[in-house]
């Protein structure tokens, strides 16, 4: 599920052409929305399988890696970032009207191919359309009634630098035990508190770190880590290498 608040920043939008084939995908640091029209897949993501059909949206995540295992086709296809917005898993969801959505990234595609003053903001428009039509024909975002769980996250967003922030002072705020808390959070976000707390503080240190001015042990401070060394591990864990193989890498752009 995705909240009703969501910030994105659209980087492109492709029309690829995808072999018959199954590949490893290292973690990008975009995500990506694609329209599956005519054939059947699957992804393996943390020895989770996940299988998608025609007519389905699927939806992956910054720093997810996954293998893909799919037939040949044509495939719309929108990267973006989520701003506000820390997602760890894979998501699928079949769609009633699959041309409705071809409509929308058609329309997002022809928009950057015309590349007119303000089309990012168009594009960026069509993105939000397709989110919208997901809540309405699959109710992919969270249950109103979820709001104090909601909040707790909106604060863990704004306050992920602070290396006094706790799962357990998060649930206190809440009201709830923090055995509630984890579980109700799990249910809502599809990961843990813990884990999502980690991602936020990776997705600014990645920012950080491309600046090529702080060092890692101040980039680790500034993003909460007390300790540089478990900094380092936790980078590597959400983004399956090293800092330095990560800065170095120039092969990051698998579709």
């Amino acid at each position: 599920m995705l909240p009703e608040n969501l910030a994105i920043s659209v980087t492109d939008v492709l029309n690829y052409h995808q072999k018959r084939e199954k590949i490893f995908v290292p973690a990008r640091n975009y995500s990506a929305i694609s329209l599956r029209l005519k054939t059947p897949g699957k992804y393996l993501c943390k020895n989770k399988t996940i299988s998608f059909e025609p007519g389905s949206i699927c939806i992956i995540p910054e720093g997810v890696a996954y293998e893909r295992n799919n037939l040949e086709e044509d495939i719309l296809v929108i990267h973006f970032q989520m701003l506000n917005y820390a997602m760890e898993e894979i998501q699928v969801f079949k769609v009633p009207e699959p041309e409705k959505y071809k409509n929308f990234f058609t329309k997002a595609l022809t928009l950057k191919y015309e590349n007119e003053v303000g089309s990012t903001y168009r594009i960026t428009a069509v993105v939000y359309e397709i989110l919208s039509e997901l809540t309405r024909d699959v109710g992919f975002t969270a249950n109103p009634n979820d709001n104090r769980i909601i909040e707790s996250a909106e604060y863990m967003r704004q306050n992920f630098w602070n290396p006094q922030l706790s799962i357990e002072d998060l649930a206190k705020q809440t009201c709830v035990s923090s055995a509630y808390y984890r579980r109700e959070f799990h249910r809502i976000y599809g990961t843990s508190p813990k884990e999502y707390l980690d991602t936020l503080r990776i997705q600014y240190a990645k920012s950080l770190l491309e600046t090529n001015y702080f060092s890692q042990k101040e980039i680790a401070a500034r993003c909460g880590f007390s300790e540089v060394g478990y900094f380092r591990s936790v980078f590597k864990r959400k983004m399956g290498k090293c800092i330095r193989d990560y800065l170095s890498d120039e092969t990051r752009h698998e579709y």
